[in-house]
């Protein structure tokens, strides 16, 4: 069974955001560490790979039905300034 739309959008959407991975129908998993890695289309939710540094780099579309389960993530400690 897919996981909604309706809930992929109020985790992208949350404020403050808490980080998810995403586990898909072909076992495969992918991580979202910020709303900025995350763009939701009508057919697919595209996810882009974190690179060094924290920058989004390649992307992947992920059609929902796909996406079979959400785990919720600790949030990344913040650096002291």
């Amino acid at each position: 069974m897919s996981v909604k739309r309706e809930d992929i959008r109020g985790l992208v959407n949350l404020s403050p955001f808490k980080p998810f991975r995403l586990h898909l129908a072909d076992g495969k998993d992918l991580h979202v560490p910020h709303p900025d890695f995350a763009l939701m289309t009508a057919s697919y939710l595209v996810v882009a790979n974190e690179l060094p540094g924290g920058v989004p780099g390649d992307v992947n579309l992920v059609p929902y039905e796909h996406i079979v389960r959400i785990k919720m993530l600790p949030r990344r400690a913040r650096k002291a300034a």
